[in-house]
């Protein structure tokens, strides 16, 4: 899906990261299986993965594949997405796949959702079952990105419900996003989830941001 010298670009990352909120951490944080970041924290996803730390080339990555004509960059994502999760794989197996849901309106505008086609590639790749529109977002929400750490979780809280469509109950799930920083949109995302009847989550994001919980 990408060229040569962007595949090597976009490789999985070699700095260490913990395996509970794919923050940076230290050798003795990987060996706890937590890091300064959040172990103080109550997370309601189980573990995290990422491809790597969003700078550099992934961050232009991601920038990028938020627009239509990048979809394939989206996908690309996905896969090495993928990859990440077969080498560091989870506890538990993810039984379905489940994308951070994008307002309709957003949706319309972009024409087209990066966390829904990233998912897709790693459903496909990784032989999962997709719930695509499992989760959908209530409301026009702020920009993450342009809010504290305080103000992004009361962005969120409440923003999702599950579809009722969507067979959640009793299954472990893995949700796609394409960044996190802060992990409020995972974390209430999770919650969503877990009140709909899933047995676990479990979270994997393109990039990691460095800003912390």
């Amino acid at each position: 899906m990408v060229c040569s010298s962007c595949a090597a670009q976009l490789a999985l990352s070699d700095c260490l990261a913990c395996l509970r909120c794919a923050s940076r951490c230290s050798v003795v944080d990987v060996a706890r299986g937590d890091c300064f970041q959040c172990r103080s924290r109550k997370l309601l996803f189980s573990a995290a993965r990422a491809i790597g730390p969003y700078e550099g080339a992934l961050r232009q990555a991601v920038l990028k594949a938020k627009h239509a004509a990048y979809e394939p960059l989206a996908k690309a994502l996905g896969l090495i997405l993928a990859s990440r999760i077969q080498q560091l794989p989870f506890a538990e197996p993810p039984d379905a796949v489940a994308a951070v849901p994008m307002h309709w309106l957003k949706r319309a505008w972009r024409n087209t959702n990066p966390e829904e086609t990233i998912s897709h590639a790693v459903a496909a790749q990784l032989g999962l079952e997709n719930l695509s529109g499992a989760l959908v977002c209530r409301r026009y929400l702020q920009r993450q990105s342009s809010l504290n750490p305080v103000d992004r979780r009361k962005n969120v809280r409440g923003a999702f419900r599950s579809a009722r469509f969507a067979k959640i109950a009793g299954k472990r799930i893995l949700l796609i996003d394409d960044v996190m920083t802060t992990g409020a949109t995972a974390h209430e995302c999770s919650r969503t989830l877990l009140d709909a009847g899933a047995s676990r989550v479990f979270v994997a994001t393109v990039a990691r941001a460095s800003a912390g919980f």
